[in-house]
């Protein structure tokens, strides 16, 4: 069976420093994926939480996001579309950035980066697209 990138009960227990220590990759992840500010906290389910010049705050690792249920499913699904995009592109770590502003046929044109912009239903199209064992759950 698929193990999952981290589960729900891990991120839940994770200590002060690991959720700084988590934050502060989400944010790295990002930044790599090369997404604007406002772009970066709708990805994140944080657009009406945060404004994106607070975002410094947390890129430095001195500040946490707040792990509720929604900030737990978010960073799975960022997570998981990050290790399926190192898995796809092993390579070229860049070409994430570029892939995810580039249209897919499969999305009807669209591009991965719109389908994650658009919530849940989006991202957990693109994981599943980039991670087939996303649809074998048993």
């Amino acid at each position: 069976m698929h193990k999952d990138t981290a589960s729900e009960q891990d991120i839940v227990n994770l200590s002060k420093d690991e959720q700084n220590q988590l934050t502060f990759q989400l944010s790295q992840i990002l930044e790599n994926w090369k997404l604007e500010d406002g772009d970066q906290l709708t990805v994140l389910g944080l657009e009406e939480v945060l404004k994106p010049r607070h975002l410094y705050l947390y890129r430095r690792g001195d500040k946490s996001f707040e792990f509720n249920d929604e900030m737990v499913k978010r960073t799975r699904m960022i997570l998981g579309i990050h290790e399926s995009l190192g898995t796809t592109f092993p390579t070229n770590r860049e070409y994430a950035s570029v892939w995810l502003k580039r249209s897919v046929k499969k999305f009807k044109h669209k591009t991965p980066l719109e389908l994650m912009l658009s919530g849940d239903t989006g991202m957990n199209r693109v994981w599943h697209f980039l991670d087939c064992t996303q649809g074998w759950r048993s």
